[in-house]
């Protein structure tokens, strides 16, 4: 009889932060080799989708083989709680669907395509982070386990340097994703569901996907992003992760 999973779950409920970076370095290589394979915009879009439902497939397969998938708050609505703390994240995804209509409109093609990527990415990236990341640094204090995950969640943006974007969008991703890691850990936490932080994920991500898609050469995707101000980056990418963060701290707080 095969017990690999049984010994992977002693593994990681005895050496919980290192079980979490193990898989976040595989996961990390795997998402860093298919950038790599991407060369044009079409090509990009084509390999993202194969990259994330490739993190999807390693994701799932690891919570299904731990028996942690519903753990991971991949359960029906009687395990839900206090879903009212989600109003914050809520009114978030509601102002970033709000920036996609100040841009000229789109096609419909190309709202479909971004938003099928922003639903696989969305579900990938929690899954991997506020799923299997989160669940195995359960043994840790959920302050300490939301930081952690939330810090590897925020590294996980440098393999956008391979993707040759400016410095600064890498690092206010890097910064940005640190808080709202955080701060989606806390929610998953205290509502012990990830269903809704799939689709406010995917909410954050849509407007800037339909912005990119819409641009038809890779020449115009690189000058679209090196014309963004330092101060863009700050109110697009790290304010609302601090935002989520202040408030993740609130929701984690020691209570009586």
């Amino acid at each position: 009889m095969d017990h690999r999973p049984d010994r992977a779950k002693v593994f990681a409920a005895h050496h919980p932060f290192l079980f979490a970076l193990i898989f976040f370095a595989v996961s990390f290589c795997l998402d860093s080799v298919m950038i790599l394979l991407g060369q044009k915009v079409v090509a990009v879009i084509f390999v993202g989708i194969i990259a994330v439902t490739m993190q999807i497939l390693l994701a799932f397969g690891v919570l299904v083989g731990l028996g942690w998938l519903r753990k991971a708050g991949f359960n029906g609505p009687s395990r839900w709680r206090s879903l009212h703390l989600l109003w914050l994240p809520a009114l978030l995804a509601l102002l970033y669907i709000g920036s996609a209509f100040v841009t000229p409109a789109a096609s419909a093609a190309v709202i479909a395509l971004a938003t099928t990527f922003s639903l696989l990415t969305a579900l990938g990236e929690e899954t991997c982070y506020r799923g299997v990341i989160l669940q195995a640094l359960s043994p840790y204090r959920p302050l300490e386990g939301a930081a952690l995950s939330g810090l590897l969640f925020g590294l996980a943006h440098l393999n956008n340097l391979l993707t040759h974007l400016p410095a600064p969008i890498v690092l206010g991703q890097v910064i940005g994703g640190f808080l709202l890691g955080f701060g989606f850990a806390a929610c998953r936490l205290r509502t012990q569901t990830i269903w809704p932080l799939i689709i406010f994920h995917a909410l954050y991500d849509l407007p800037a996907n339909i912005t990119l898609f819409d641009i038809r050469s890779i020449t115009g995707v690189y000058s679209a992003l090196s014309d963004i101000s330092l101060v863009t980056i700050v109110i697009g990418l790290v304010a609302p992760g601090f935002i989520l963060a202040c408030y993740g701290l609130f929701l984690l707080r020691p209570r009586p």
